[in-house]
């Protein structure tokens, strides 16, 4: 019920609470309601009582918005529940979530839309690039710790703190361990946490990239307010992103041609699951959530060709959801090769054996990879497989999504054009391929100017 409060002989406040989309507890929408003085109090307590009601209902029915009197968070409720919940993937819903619970509304949620100004704006991401604002932080364990816990077990330690027994071994090798873990571990010992451990890098501060992920969320969110005619303009639009110090960014991690001839060769007395995933990735460039998502239906053998339709993913809070991939342009056609067209034969065969054999505790699905009996694979667990598959053999580190990044190498190295290569990757515009392989274009630019002195050369008989 909404609650009515009297600022004066005839003038009230109409107050509804609506339950926080992040969160617990509620948000409070107001109005304010004026009537003539020539009415009595019994007949303004009675408008004021209708027009309370006919208030709630706008409210709970998403009716009513007022820039100039809804806060940051009260329109982050509605643009959750009404935009973003209906639009946006499990995954990138997650995301903003946490961005806008963790920053974004502590530091703006308590001001109307109409009263952000780009002031405001600028002045919360330069602190976005203050150390400690980070949510990653890690925790090293101190020497005096690392003594007191020398003679104990790891396994003991284990099962009395209730921690999984590897952070003891990492802490032991001078890895470090998320603060989640760090106080459960303090806690135990009825110790301070700066006692037994100590921040690995205090003044680790947010990337430039992350900055600007903020900011196109908020920006986003703001555009979101004028199409509702909540705003005359985006605040944003009026922002210069704070100058950041980059770090010189890295090449995309990815291995060059002996490398991956080196890795196959690796992975022949290796499980037939994981040799098939990993040839297939190299192969096609598949991120991993799409191989996850692979069913058999979706190969056609005949014409060495599988369409990506859809992927799966685990969420933090969602678990493993299945779900379209995030642009159009990531539902393709990819072609295969002869040699993983063979080796997905192998597989398929391969896991016909294995439901044979399992009977009736085989689950039944269409899954291409799936465990030994018949589940669909955890989306997350080809990438651990491959992590624990790199160390073990000695090879030079590459993650999974690495493998996306050779298969780009590969076709730029065989003269495969930019927008052949985008349309196999599932980008959304050739831009994207270029920004990304930049430097692998490069290389082949010199590849070009070398080809033309040979031209010449040959041309002119005379070496240039």
């Amino acid at each position: 019920m909404p609650s009515i409060e009297w600022r004066s002989k005839n003038t009230c406040r109409v107050i509804v609470s609506i339950p926080k989309a992040i969160g617990k507890g509620y948000d409070k929408v107001w109005d304010t309601l004026s009537f003539p003085p020539t009415m009595s109090e019994k007949q303004m307590k009675k408008e004021a009582e209708k027009a309370a009601l006919l208030f709630e209902n706008k409210v709970k029915s998403g009716n009513h918005l007022d820039g100039e009197k809804l806060t940051l968070a009260e329109f982050s409720n509605i643009w959750l529940r009404d935009y973003a919940e209906p639009e946006l993937a499990p995954g990138t819903l997650v995301k903003y979530k946490m961005r806008l619970e963790s920053r974004i509304l502590p530091a703006l949620g308590h001001m109307t839309l109409a009263r952000i100004q780009p002031s405001h704006i600028t002045a919360f991401y330069n602190n976005l690039k203050e150390a400690g604002i980070r949510m990653d932080v890690r925790y090293l364990a101190t020497e005096k710790f690392l003594t007191f816990i020398k003679d104990q077990s790891s396994n003991a330690l284990s099962k009395q703190i209730g921690v999984d027994r590897h952070v003891f071994t990492r802490l032991r090798d001078g890895k470090a361990a998320y603060y989640n873990t760090a106080q459960k571990i303090s806690a135990h010992f009825d110790l301070k946490l700066e006692d037994c451990f100590a921040v690995s890098d205090p003044d680790k501060v947010l990337s430039f990239k992350s900055i600007r992920h903020h900011h196109t969320l908020l920006s986003g969110m703001l555009s979101c307010a004028m199409q509702w005619n909540l705003l005359k303009d985006n605040p944003c639009q009026r922002v210069k992103l704070p100058s950041v110090t980059k770090a010189k960014s890295a090449p995309a991690n990815y291995c060059d041609d002996k490398e991956v001839l080196t890795l196959l060769a690796a992975l022949e007395d290796e499980p037939i699951k994981y040799r098939t995933i990993i040839c297939l990735a190299i192969d096609t460039g598949l991120r991993l959530s799409e191989v996850a998502g692979l069913t058999w239906d979706v190969i056609d053998f005949a014409a060495r060709e599988l369409r990506v339709v859809k992927q799966r993913q685990y969420v933090e809070t969602h678990g493993v959801i299945e779900c379209d991939p995030k642009t159009e342009s990531g539902i393709r056609p990819v072609t295969i090769s002869n040699h993983v067209i063979e080796r997905l034969l192998t597989y398929k065969e391969f896991q016909e054996n294995m439901r044979t054999k399992c009977g009736t505790a085989w689950h039944e699905s269409d899954y291409v990879f799936t465990h030994e009996d018949g589940k669909p694979i955890f989306p997350r667990r080809p990438s651990a497989w491959f992590s624990q598959f790199v160390k073990r053999k000695g090879l030079p580190h590459v993650t999974f999504h690495g493998l996306r990044h050779t298969n780009a190498s590969l076709m730029f190295g065989n003269e495969v054009d930019v927008v052949t290569l985008a349309g196999r990757l599932g980008h959304s515009d050739k831009t994207v391929t270029l920004n990304m392989y930049a430097h692998m274009i490069k290389s082949r630019e010199k590849r070009a100017a070398n080809m033309m002195d040979k031209f010449y050369t040959e041309s002119t008989g005379k070496d240039t």
